[in-house]
């Protein structure tokens, strides 16, 4: 072989290790340890989903890489976070104390102060196991108490929670407004997955208007909780009641609930709006219980197709009235199809659970627009009553 080819060759291997350098990572930091296991989660967030125990991923035996070989690192990245990081470590730092730990007796989940009085919102099914209406409360730090149930609503999933003393400089989280947040949007969740204390993740707002159904319809009525807000952010066991956040730090949710096979997250998550929230905990605080409002029907969207091939005579909400509700008593026998409340477009379930959740209360008086057999439009006034309780099927 040449000189000059040898040369040539030289100058081949070492471009090769260069390229592979500018791909790998330095990864000599990383340890192969496996994390502490965390406390046993039983958070119905999944669902019943049995708590699991996470374990770190070894590093492998995987060469440091030299500076000289690697891309340069960009000045402005040397210099701190990129926008988008800084969105995300800010919001973290403003919210992360406010975020706590609730464990019961059986199981384990999230919670956020709401004001300086103590209160603390979190889910429903979280406390549903505590002794005496008693739960574990742990901030940052070692800072740990015993926090009273002060309500809890079943039906929203919601429950606050009030504890005597606070850590020193802890500031409340920002309540926001879910009626203003978009389909894209970016969303923060804090929470304790799995028992890892106050984990952040990102997303975004997958869609809007969803429905999150509690009650099996066996044990006491089945009903959905209205205008829940889907994202894909990482939520697991324990994530339960813990809050979704915006790029300002506000909340826009609470995070309840995950569509899985697995019981973990599978990127679709619910979170209960903050509207609804607002009502429900003020109502909890100040009275210790919540009313939903209730037309007293059964509901099934009906698309145009769905519309010719019953003989329906137009697309909308068909509903049926049950004996005895309020729209029984305003009038309605049997069935109709609902088109509008209150001169708001209705086009699915979806739509009417939402509506009278964040518009109404129990005594409201709402206008349905119905059409009838006969294919003829007409406005029914209705007096909502108090929805039957999910917890005692009353």
């Amino acid at each position: 072989m040449s000189i000059h080819r040898v040369r040539l060759l030289a100058a081949a291997m070492l471009l090769a290790l260069a390229l592979a350098g500018c791909s790998r990572n330095d990864t000599s930091g990383l340890s192969d340890q496996p994390s502490a296991a965390p406390e046993r989660s039983t958070s119905a967030a999944a669902r019943g989903a049995p708590g699991a125990e996470p374990t770190a991923k070894p590093a492998g035996d995987v060469a440091p890489v030299s500076l000289q070989q690697s891309t340069p690192i960009p000045q402005s990245a040397q210099q701190g976070l990129d926008a988008e990081e800084q969105i995300v470590a800010n919001v973290y730092d403003r919210a992360a104390p406010a975020v706590v730990r609730i464990t019961t007796g059986q199981g384990l989940g999230s919670g956020y102060l709401i004001d300086k009085d103590g209160h603390i919102i979190t889910n429903n099914h979280v406390i549903a196991d505590s002794q005496n209406g008693q739960v574990r409360v742990a901030f940052t730090g070692l800072f740990e108490t015993v926090g009273q149930v002060v309500g809890a609503d079943a039906d929203a999933d919601v429950a606050v929670v009030k504890v005597d003393q606070l850590p020193q400089d802890v500031a409340p989280v920002e309540l926001g407004d879910s009626s203003q947040i978009r389909v894209g949007q970016r969303t923060i969740a804090i929470g304790n997955p799995l028992g890892q204390d106050r984990t952040v993740t990102t997303g975004i707002v997958s869609a809007l208007g969803r429905t999150i159904t509690e009650g099996d319809g066996q044990q006491g009525p089945a009903f959905s909780i209205g205008g829940a807000i889907q994202t894909d952010a990482a939520i697991n066991p324990g994530n339960s009641g813990g809050p979704l956040l915006d790029s300002g730090g506000r909340v826009i949710g609470m995070n309840t609930v995950i569509l899985s096979q697995s019981g973990t997250s599978s990127g679709i998550g619910f979170a209960v709006p903050v509207n609804l929230i607002k009502k429900v905990a003020t109502a909890l605080i100040e009275q210790g219980h919540y009313d939903h409002p209730y037309l007293g029907v059964g509901l099934k969207t009906v698309t145009t197709l769905d519309a010719q091939q019953n003989n329906l005579p137009s697309a909308g909400v068909l509903i049926e009235s049950n004996q005895d509700g309020p729209v029984a008593q305003a009038g309605l026998k049997g069935q109709a199809v609902l088109t509008a409340i209150n001169g708001t477009p209705m086009t699915s379930e979806e739509d009417v659970i939402t509506f009278l959740e964040l518009n109404s209360k129990p005594g409201d008086t709402v206008t349905l627009t119905l059409v009838g057999s006969d294919g003829k439009q007409h406005d029914l006034q209705v007096q909502l009553g108090s929805r039957p309780r999910a917890e005692n099927g009353q």
